[in-house]
């Protein structure tokens, strides 16, 4: 569209794009790609490292894949988008709990160790099995995702702001625990049914080993503790103290701050300044943060409002929009809040005029 504008424009005026958030968007997505990926392949890592069964690591890992189109087909009949709120609070490891739960009861089973002499079993053995380890852990399976089902209520009953950012996560998260609350009652002991060897292993696995080491070096604390009960009390409570003591020091902030890449300034004079005197003094501070700071790209300022005043500005507000080249060229600062506070003590220098650094979504955000 900005091409056909261009095209009917007069000669000597020019259509340039001085503020383009595609970077912030094409970031954000990034940002969901990597974080959905490095969680699942941890994820997976851990379940082939722990579970000592590459066959029934694969059926669990699975979990994650299906449990995702089910949340997916949620979104969309919700009409719900998929965004750094929605999908970035995705936890795997939540999800793959239940498939975890009933998936080890069943290789505990035929580990050898519970009862079982031979060397092979049938199918119709190895389905007794698999059901009887169902039926048997079903209840921690499914009271396990409940309970953290409902941790996330809470969160549906925010309104207005906060409810319109934190309830489309609520709902992605619970989207995917029951997806995967289903799975792991359904496709997870048909799958291990279908897929386990028959072979009996009485020989320990890479996982028990790993397993023995670490209560190795439990054991010996947990006798310890249980030797002196009143100790490890003191000890928690005072910790829990200790806990209490900091929270009550520290600041706190519902809605956490996105390094956008570039700062909007809003600038102002005294009331009553005239539009000449605004032009002028933007025009100082301006020249001030090109000389100063090698980080700026451009900057673009704009004063006043438009005929149509969707943003009512008087002519003593100045909106300064500063585009900052990449991080890793920066020299002056390291961060955005070291880089905003030395260009605002810049402007200050500029008489009769004060600023406040924002980034440009989050300004618009608060207005």
């Amino acid at each position: 569209r900005l091409e056909e504008v261009r095209a009917s424009l007069p000669e000597g005026v020019v259509a340039e794009i001085v503020y383009n958030r595609s970077s912030l968007v094409d970031a954000t997505i990034a940002t969901v790609e990597k974080n959905l990926l490095e969680g699942a392949l941890l994820v997976i890592a851990v379940l082939f490292l722990l579970l000592g069964n590459i066959r029934a690591a694969i059926i669990t890992a699975l979990v994650i894949p299906f449990s995702m189109l089910m949340t997916a087909i949620g979104m969309v009949e919700s009409r719900i988008s998929a965004n750094l709120m929605s999908l970035g609070a995705l936890d795997f490891g939540l999800i793959v709990d239940g498939a975890v739960i009933i998936v080890e009861a069943v290789l505990h089973r035929l580990s050898g160790k519970q009862g079982i002499v031979a060397d092979h079993i049938t199918q119709e053995q190895l389905n007794t099995e698999v059901e009887n380890s169902t039926k048997k852990m079903m209840n921690a399976a499914v009271f396990g995702q409940i309970i953290i089902l409902i941790v996330y209520l809470p969160v549906l009953s925010l309104t207005g702001i906060e409810g319109k950012m934190f309830k489309p996560m609520a709902q992605t998260v619970s989207f995917a625990l029951i997806g995967a609350f289903l799975l792991s009652l359904t496709y997870v002991p048909m799958m291990s049914s279908l897929v386990l060897s028959k072979k009996i292993s009485h020989a320990d696995t890479w996982a028990d080993k790993i397993m023995l080491r670490i209560q190795k070096l439990y054991k010996p604390l947990l006798q310890k503790s249980l030797a002196y009960p009143k100790t490890v009390m003191i000890m928690a409570v005072a910790l829990l103290g200790i806990s209490i003591f900091i929270i009550t020091r520290l600041g706190g902030e519902f809605i956490p701050e996105l390094d956008e890449g570039d700062f909007a300034v809003d600038a102002r004079l005294m009331s009553g300044s005239s539009l000449t005197e605004t032009i002028s003094t933007t025009q100082k501070a301006v020249t001030i943060l090109k000389q100063r700071f090698p980080e700026v790209e451009k900057i673009v300022t704009r004063i006043g409002a438009s005929e149509i005043p969707t943003d009512p500005m008087p002519p003593e507000m100045t909106d300064i929009i500063i585009s900052l080249k990449p991080k890793n060229e920066w020299t002056t600062a390291e961060t955005f809040d070291e880089l905003a506070d030395k260009m605002s003590r810049a402007i200050a220098e500029v008489p009769g005029m004060t600023a406040g650094f924002q980034f440009p979504v989050q300004m618009r955000f608060n207005e």
